[in-house]
C-alpha cells in the first residue's frame, strides 16, 4: 500500500520498499554499472550474486506461506489431514476409513489469492517505472 501510495503522490520512494522485477533487475543494471575506486569486475560479479541469492531466499520463504497456490497451502492442506488421521487413530478408529479433505473446495480461494499477487505485481511494475527506487 506503501509503494503505492508514494507513486500516486508522486513523493521519493525510499530504499526499504518493496520491488519488483523491473526494480530488480534496474538494482542490478545500476550495480554493474558502478564506476569508482577499489570496484573492480569480481566486486561487481559478488554483488550481482549477493543480490541473486537474496533473491532466491525471498521467493523460497514467500512460496511457504500457507496460501492455496503457494506451496505452502499444499503443505496445510497435507498437514491437516495428517492431523485428520492421527487424531482418528489415537481415538481407535481406523485412518484409513475416513474420506481425504477436498482441498479442492479452497480452489476459490486460490483464485483471489492469484488475483490480489497479480494485482500487486502490476502495481509494483508501475512503481518502478514511474518511480523508481533511487539507490544513490
Amino acid at each position: 500500500w506503501a509503494v503505492a501510495d508514494t507513486t500516486v503522490r508522486g513523493q521519493d520512494r525510499g530504499t526499504d520498499t518493496v520491488l519488483s522485477v523491473v526494480g530488480l533487475g534496474r538494482i542490478a543494471g545500476e550495480t554493474t554499472s558502478v564506476e569508482g575506486d577499489g570496484i573492480n569486475t569480481s566486486d561487481r560479479v559478488w554483488m550481482l550474486l549477493n543480490i541473486l541469492a537474496a533473491l532466491n531466499v525471498s521467493l523460497f520463504v514467500f512460496n511457504l506461506i500457507p496460501l492455496p497456490p503457494l506451496d505452502g497451502g499444499h503443505m496445510a492442506a497435507a498437514v491437516w489431514e495428517g492431523v485428520r488421521r492421527k487424531a482418528r487413530r489415537l481415538r481407535g478408529g481406523d485412518p484409513d476409513d475416513t474420506t481425504p479433505a477436498d482441498s479442492a473446495r479452497l480452489v476459490p480461494v486460490g483464485y483471489a489469492v492469484f488475483v490480489l499477487l497479480g494485482v500487486m505485481g502490476a502495481v509494483l511494475i508501475l512503481a518502478d517505472l514511474i518511480n523508481p527506487v533511487q539507490i544513490v
